[in-house]
């Protein structure tokens, strides 16, 4: 099998990039994770492999500034999804301690 070149590789990335955000869209984060393995794997042939220039051409300029654009709206998208967690916790501790309380109180009043 031949090698890939770094444009290649990158618009790899570029592609497990826009599918993260797709799947991260529909809430299926066990396969936004999977992309995220994949990607990663994927980061380490790309630093084994030589550039060539294509990071500095302005492809390769415009494909990294897409590629930085969708990690900020994952990112702001998982920075979502877990205060949205952590609320949902909150409240479910505080509604938890206030049924507790009351299921004291009851058998006090007995």
């Amino acid at each position: 099998m031949a090698e890939k070149t770094a444009q290649a590789l990158w618009q790899d990335y570029l592609f497990l990039t826009k599918e993260m955000l797709k799947f991260i869209d529909k809430q299926d984060m066990e396969l936004f994770y999977e992309l995220m393995d994949q990607r990663e794997q994927l980061q380490t042939i790309i630093d084994e492999t030589p550039d060539e220039g294509f990071k500095l051409s302005p492809k390769g300029l415009s494909l990294l500034t897409e590629v930085q654009k969708d990690n900020q709206v994952i990112f702001h998208d998982l920075q979502f999804k877990h205060s949205r967690a952590k609320r949902h916790q909150q409240v479910s501790e505080v509604y938890s301690s206030a049924g507790n309380a009351s299921a004291s109180r009851m058998n006090w009043e007995r």
